[in-house]
């Protein structure tokens, strides 16, 4: 079955209700970053905690369920997996809003990471269903713009709640008692996800193609195809997650950065960080989606390898002007272009391994993908700073251990990235061949 040459007015309301599902998610995912500040000093954790649960927390059930949600993705209705999960995750938000020590809150993190992983394997599935090849790249941009724009809604919505229900020494509810602010804003922001859940009834499941249409394949055919293409998708998921795992981790810790170089207050970071995250992340999204269809219709070897070099190596000065400048205007342009050129190697991460995998593959090879990316870029990424700044001699040097890690990690990305460009191009050919 050929595919169609060009995605129409539906597909593109489905990719942007997809892409709202990833900013909600995103908010959900992100609130913990703004909160970090008055979590720290109402449960008297150290940075180390707040980098567990920024992501070790979110992590530890996103990857062990990741494989079989994505096994699910490509034998069942992929619109209602993304609903359960959509609940799944709200509920979880606003359970984190109710905990009351570290241990619970570290609890609530992992349901959160556990509705979440649901999203993207379907998602990306129902993407690769909607949309011709040559489209992807701009289909998988709005997708992951979702992400960066629930980071901004995150910092932005979140701090206004925050700051709000700071002013009137935080919210009572029936049956509960009373939350501090911090609490308060993790329930009122779960709202937006059980509404979205309502809206994605509205989509429809398309039929799947070629050998998609029957019996999903097993796990042996799967890894089968993997051991045959190794070389592709081990440099794509290594560079892949060593974007990821910058991405999180600039995004993890740069309020904090704010809170404590700028004597800023936590609404206050976040209404700067979700400024600049607001303004810069959409546009690299974008960018990274077209250079990727360029470099598509231009048969590269690898549409996506090129376009994470330009991200990876564009991050390196950036960082290095952001970490060390305490000029508030030079600080965030910096930090803006920061957003800009890692966020511009997003979408190549992802329509990289759609257009590795044949379509009856993609749902587990994307989960296995994401799993993969999400442990080591989420949850290592987040931790390994907060124990590098303690390590270095405390919140003060949270400034160092960015100058340390990034430059490093952003080199090795951009040479794993080049090495993988003429495997990929063996695979992609093998993937059209097998759809």
């Amino acid at each position: 079955m050929t595919e169609p040459s060009r995605a129409g007015g539906y597909a593109w309301y489905v990719a942007a209700l997809l892409a709202t599902g990833h900013l909600v998610s995103f908010i959900d995912r992100f609130l913990m970053s703004l909160l970090m500040e008055p979590l720290k000093a109402d449960l008297g954790v150290s940075d180390a905690q707040l980098g567990l649960l920024q992501g070790t927390g979110f992590v530890i059930l996103y990857t062990v369920v990741a494989v079989p949600l994505g096994r699910m993705a490509d034998r069942t209705n992929r619109r209602n997996l993304i609903i359960a999960g959509m609940v799944l995750w709200s509920l979880a938000t606003a359970a984190c809003g109710l905990a009351g020590s570290f241990g619970s809150l570290f609890l609530a993190r992992v349901g959160v990471g556990f509705g979440e992983a649901a999203l993207v394997p379907a998602a990306m599935s129902l993407l690769a269903a909607y949309f011709p090849r040559r489209q992807l790249g701009r289909a998988v941009s709005l997708f992951t713009t979702g992400a960066s724009l629930g980071k901004s809604a995150a910092l932005i919505g979140g701090g206004a709640v925050l700051a709000a229900v700071t002013a009137t020494g935080g919210m009572t509810l029936a049956g509960i008692g009373h939350l501090l602010p911090w609490q308060a804003t993790f329930v009122i922001m779960a709202a937006p996800g059980f509404v979205l859940a309502l809206l994605m009834l509205s989509v429809r499941e398309p039929a799947r193609t070629g050998t998609a249409a029957g019996a999903a394949p097993d796990f042996a055919a799967t890894f089968s195809y993997l051991r045959q293409h190794r070389a592709a998708y081990a440099t794509h998921t290594v560079a892949a997650t060593i974007v990821v795992l910058l991405v999180q981790t600039i995004a993890a810790w740069m309020p904090s950065f704010y809170v404590r170089f700028f004597a800023m207050t936590p609404p206050q970071a976040g209404l700067v960080v979700g400024g600049i995250v607001l303004l810069a992340a959409p546009l690299g999204h974008i960018s990274g989606g077209m250079l990727t269809d360029l470099f598509q219709s231009r048969q590269a070897r690898s549409p996506a390898a090129p376009v994470i070099v330009v991200g990876l190596l564009g991050a390196i000065p950036c960082v290095l002007l952001f970490a060390t400048s305490r000029d508030l205007a030079t600080s965030v342009v910096a930090a803006g272009l920061l957003n800009f050129f890692l966020t511009l190697a997003s979408p190549a991460t992802l329509a990289g391994v759609q257009m590795l995998t044949p379509d009856r593959l993609r749902g587990v090879v994307t989960s296995m993908f994401l799993a993969t990316v999400t442990l080591i870029g989420i949850g290592c990424g987040p931790a390994m700073i907060g124990l590098l700044t303690d390590t270095l001699g405390g919140p003060d040097r949270l400034g160092q251990s960015l100058l340390i890690a990034v430059p490093i990690l952003a080199l090795s990305g951009a040479a794993l990235a080049l090495a993988s460009r003429t495997p990929f191009g063996r695979t992609a050919a093998a993937a059209i061949a097998a759809h």
